[in-house]
């Protein structure tokens, strides 16, 4: 098979066109009604069954409860624990009425234990009711790309109208595992939850059989294997009645991280259809690096700015996903600046875009942004003139001045010198014309009277 693939690819670089050709994987088999694995980094789909499909969800939906939590509530907030919160049925830590209880510890029996109690208690503490909650959790999914969900209620508990979609599951997901504290919670095992004002301590363990379980077994791919899952980063388990089986599970090995995610499963299918997914996307799939963060792009004029030129950047790091035996030499991108920005510029401004493609196939594009703010420059910036150059301008042109001025200056001070050296000549040519008419007529009186005697 490597070697028919060696000989492809040789093929396809002759001719001068990277297309890769490999053969299709075996398709998972899968229990549940509804499916689908994506990369967890660049959220490529690598499976799907029916990801649109709309199914309960049961408590898989506390990945947003926990969410819209994290994101409104600090940990050592505490919280107002009502009759409503300590009468949820179901899954349960058992939370009383007027009990002292802080948001980390509630968030570990949320997100181990199931707790449906605690799920209510996050609503009511931040948006006053169950169902104003509701309103947050479905502009917050449409916000993650979620296209067919419509929560209810916090906890998953049966209603009719309580819907999603492994897809939009999966897009929630997604998010959640970007929040350092949220993956915290998901991948934990156990915790102790200290005595309060009105119980004794409680100790919660996590329903997801793959952080821990060897015992119980299932059956992939013809292979009786235990739950427990190398590299496994949670996420979340959730069975009713109505919903069937139902997990979203994550797992990192390498640089890859994926997230699959099963619904209307059964109670052990669930982790047999997850365990499916996630050993058909790490067997068949990887992800790399394609381009760095603050990767320089170039410059592009700027029209009206203090300077002429902006450089460009890629803001974040590009990730790809690629089949398991693709080389990332395939990899390649296309720089597409716009001609010019307008000043003012704004740092991050969007400058052009970046096209990522593996051999012929276009992966993604990203815009390009600029590096740094450019103000408008001054009135030479018309002409396309930056400032520093206009400052050089400017003073070469005050310098020019001042030296005309020297010189002008100078030259009235040498013209009133040739003047007055003019004046003191013609003084001196006037007293000595004077001398000599006085002495021509001394001469002449002196012939005069001389001649009379």
């Amino acid at each position: 098979m490597k070697k028919a693939f060696s000989i492809l690819l040789i093929i396809s670089m002759l001719l001068g066109s990277v297309n890769i050709v490999y053969g299709a994987p075996q398709e998972p088999q899968l229990i549940g009604q509804s499916a689908i694995l994506i990369d967890a980094t660049t959220g490529k789909i690598l499976y799907e069954k029916n990801s649109h499909e709309q199914h309960y969800p049961a408590s898989t939906t506390k990945i947003m409860t926990a969410i819209l939590t994290l994101e409104n509530l600090q940990l050592h907030d505490k919280l107002n624990i009502d009759e409503e919160a300590s009468f949820t049925g179901g899954s349960r830590i058992y939370l009383l009425e007027g009990e002292d209880v802080i948001v980390e510890d509630v968030m570990y029996g949320m997100m181990l234990e199931s707790a449906n109690d605690a799920a209510v208690a996050f609503a009511k503490n931040i948006s006053g009711s169950v169902e104003e909650f509701a309103k947050r959790m479905n502009q917050k999914a449409v916000e993650l790309g979620a296209l067919n969900t419509n929560f209810v209620n916090p906890h998953g508990l049966h209603d009719d109208a309580h819907l999603t979609t492994a897809y939009d599951l999966a897009m929630i997901a997604k998010y959640a595992m970007k929040n350092e504290t949220f993956r915290h919670f998901a991948t934990t095992y156990q915790y102790t939850m200290e005595a309060t004002n009105l119980q004794d301590t409680r100790y919660f363990y996590n329903t997801n059989r793959m952080l821990y379980d060897d015992l119980h077994t299932v059956t992939v791919n013809g292979e009786v294997r235990g739950c427990k899952y190398e590299g496994i980063t949670g996420i979340k388990t959730g069975y009713t009645g109505r919903a069937g089986g139902c997990l979203v599970a994550g797992a990192r090995r390498g640089n890859t991280e994926l997230i699959a995610v099963t619904l209307a499963s059964t109670d052990m299918g669930r982790f047999q259809d997850c365990i499916t997914l996630l050993d058909y996307g790490f067997a068949n799939y990887k992800t790399v690096n394609a381009l760095e963060s603050g990767q320089d792009l170039g410059t592009v004029p700027v029209s009206r700015g203090a300077v002429k030129r902006v450089q460009v950047i890629l803001p974040d790091k590009v990730d790809a996903t690629l089949p398991a035996e693709a080389s990332e030499n395939l990899l390649r991108t296309e720089v597409e600046l716009l001609d010019s920005v307008e000043a003012p510029v704004m740092q991050g401004q969007k400058a052009g875009v970046v096209r990522l493609y593996a051999g012929d196939e276009l992966i993604g594009e990203y815009d390009a942004v600029t590096a740094e703010d450019i103000d408008r420059g001054g009135w030479l910036s018309i002409v396309g003139v930056p400032d520093s150059t206009a400052e050089t301008i400017r003073n070469l042109v005050l310098a020019v001045v001042a030296l005309l001025l020297l010189l002008l200056i100078l030259y009235v001070l040498v013209k009133r010198r040739q003047v007055k050296i003019r004046r003191l000549k013609r003084q001196q040519r006037e007293a000595k014309y004077r001398m000599l008419k006085e002495q021509e007529r001394a001469r002449w009186d002196q012939e005069y009277w001389s001649s009379r005697n």
